[in-house]
């Protein structure tokens, strides 16, 4: 998803969940699994580590 794939491509990063539906026709390439655009409240942004602060 994050790929340069061909000359004429607008775009270099995420795609949105809108394109990658269109791309893969509504269904998971893998299972199949009809694919869906996530609600607000369905997204979590998880941190990894902490950042620690470089003024302190």
């Amino acid at each position: 998803m994050y790929k340069f794939e061909k000359v004429g491509q607008d775009f270099y990063g995420v795609r949105t969940p809108s394109e990658i539906k269109i791309i893969f026709g509504g269904k998971c390439p893998k299972c199949g699994h009809e694919l869906s655009i996530p609600k607000l409240e369905d997204i979590h942004i998880k941190v990894k580590n902490k950042i620690k602060p470089v003024i302190e």
